[in-house]
């Protein structure tokens, strides 16, 4: 199994404040990575670096072996699913019109998609169970219908590593749970590299490969059930960790003590 994502000694500065500092690990290709750690720990920062839209004060990023911007250029090598999504709610576009933005690097400069684009387009609502909605207009979507969109119009240019930076924000836990479960099909099915971050390390553990505990430092990358350990939560949180979790976690932070 080859290396998706190498990370060696990233240090990334904004404005002079260091939000990242000498993180290093490495994801094999296929696995599914949980990003976890509290607000303002770098979680966003390092996927940007990861895509290429931040530039490393040192250290070093390789995804397949070539630099991310390599990738940003030469192919689509990546799928992203940002935090906020900048649509304006009175912009007039369908869904498949949202989902055909993805084919835009793989039809080349100033093309306009093609049948080839509009297929590939509507394949994938069809596997993130939407196709119906592919003459709907985007705005009027729930928050739910909206994320399965989004991913459809990520995995319209056949990624190798699908990019999620808070996904399940504004879907409720039935809809979390069931978004989760698609995703770990995806990753089975189309052998994606997927890269989560999340709020919610109790959610998380359950689904994802391995787990990355953030917080400007990595305190933790590997076995999921590894990141429940005392001194990983309060090296993320503080002392009061319990209150930033699900009471089953609690009771799996116990058997690990």
């Amino acid at each position: 199994m080859s290396i998706a994502v190498a990370i060696e000694n990233l240090t990334v500065r904004i404005k002079d404040k260091e939000v990242l500092k000498n993180v290093s690990f490495t994801l094999e290709e296929g696995l599914f990575l949980g990003i976890v750690g509290p607000n303002a720990g770098g979680k966003t920062t390092l996927v940007r670096a990861i895509l290429g839209l931040v530039r490393p004060a040192s250290g070093s990023i390789r995804v397949f072996g070539r630099s991310p911007e390599e990738h940003l250029v030469r192919d689509g090598a990546f799928g992203y699913l940002p935090q906020h999504q900048n649509i304006d709610p009175g912009f007039p576009a369908s869904v498949k019109d949202i989902v055909l933005m993805g084919r835009y690097h793989a039809a080349g400069l100033f093309r306009w998609p093609g049948k080839k684009d509009m297929d590939k387009a509507l394949r994938s609502l069809a596997v993130m169970g939407v196709e119906d909605l592919k003459d709907a207009q985007y705005t009027h979507l729930s928050g739910g219908q909206q994320q399965r969109v989004s991913i459809a119009r990520a995995l319209a240019g056949d990624p190798r590593v699908l990019i999620l930076d808070e996904p399940s924000t504004g879907i409720d836990v039935v809809g979390q749970e069931d978004f989760y479960h698609l995703l770990k099909g995806l990753q089975k099915k189309m052998n994606l590299t997927i890269l989560m971050v999340s709020h919610d390390i109790g959610t998380v553990t359950t689904y994802v490969d391995e787990i990355a505990c953030l917080n400007i430092n990595l305190y933790y990358h590997g076995n999921p059930l590894g990141a429940l350990n005392e001194k990983v939560l309060t090296s993320l949180y503080g002392k009061n960790v319990d209150l930033l979790l699900h009471s089953d976690v609690c009771e799996k932070c116990e058997r690990l003590r």
